[in-house]
């Protein structure tokens, strides 16, 4: 399992995993593989965990960076509860991702970080994706070949498009 495949669903507890994609909903199952289930685009909305940044006072870190952080402290710093003070947990939160906007960072939002954290962590899904050299090279090829070519315009062409027609004359019936 990876971690693109995990998926927040609104209105029902819990992470899921992906397991298909139809065009009114998606097939997701339980982080454990069980419990195949459809859910509608009209009845949830799907937030993919990849997708899932964490406001800066820049800009913002994607969800799997402060996971990365959050697994590299453990040891050290290890996770508050999530039914901690307030202040305990953003304290927290500053200790991993000290620039973190506490403006628009809500503390629910915290609360459901460190509760994805604990059931991520487990399944060893918090990782970098492993980039092999033929990806790289593969990747660098696709940008060489998608670069445009600059063709100059024929000078026929423009000369067709800046002539006039005549207008016809009619004749007149007497």
């Amino acid at each position: 399992m990876e971690f693109k495949e995990i998926i927040a669903v609104t209105g029902v507890p819990g992470l899921k995993k992906l397991v298909a994609n139809r065009n009114d909903g998606l097939i997701l199952s339980e982080l454990d593989g069980s419990n195949k289930k459809f859910y509608s685009n009209r009845q949830h909305m799907f937030s993919p965990l990849e997708n899932i940044s964490i406001y800066t006072d820049n800009d913002t870190v994607v969800l799997l960076d402060v996971m990365l952080e959050m697994k590299a402290q453990k040891a050290t710093n290890a996770p508050v509860e999530p039914n901690a003070s307030n202040d305990d947990l953003r304290n927290y939160l500053g200790k991993i991702l000290p620039n973190f906007d506490r403006e628009r960072v809500n503390i629910s939002d915290i609360k459901k970080l460190l509760k994805w954290f604990a059931v991520l962590e487990p399944l060893d899904v918090i990782k970098k994706a492993e980039t092999t050299e033929s990806d790289e090279a593969k990747t660098v090829a696709k940008k060489e070949v998608a670069k445009p070519k600059t063709v100059a315009p024929a000078k026929d062409v423009v000369m067709q498009k800046q002539s006039v027609q005549k207008p016809r004359q009619t004749k007149n019936k007497v």
